[in-house]
């Protein structure tokens, strides 16, 4: 009884641990997103099933940088159900809106 407790407890600490694995792809550094936008989404049937694409929202219509993360539960979830589940969690900053400058003649 007492080592199914700790091997939930173990099993539920990992679950907890995100970020685990990150993919980042930076187009430039310099953002002025203090709070970057997420979306989890979920592949079903080895991706036969595509989620819908996730609207940016960004007012500069440009992202400046986007990360694509998992963590051990959902490498869990995706190895209990062979791949036919696999979540993903995307997060992304949008580049700053460009102001046009004024020059004086």
């Amino acid at each position: 009884m007492n080592s199914i407790r700790n091997a939930s407890l173990v099993l539920t600490l990992l679950v907890m641990l995100s970020g685990c694995m990150t993919m980042k792809v930076v187009a430039n550094y310099d953002t002025d997103n203090i709070v970057p936008s997420e979306k989890t989404r979920v592949i079903y049937l080895w991706g036969i099933l595509q989620p819908n694409d996730i609207p940016a929202g960004c007012e500069s219509k440009s992202i400046c940088m986007v990360q694509v993360k998992t963590n051990i539960g959902y490498i869990m979830v995706s190895a209990i159900t062979v791949g036919i589940v696999v979540p993903q969690k995307v997060v992304w900053d949008c580049c700053p809106s460009q102001v046009d400058e004024e020059h004086l003649d």
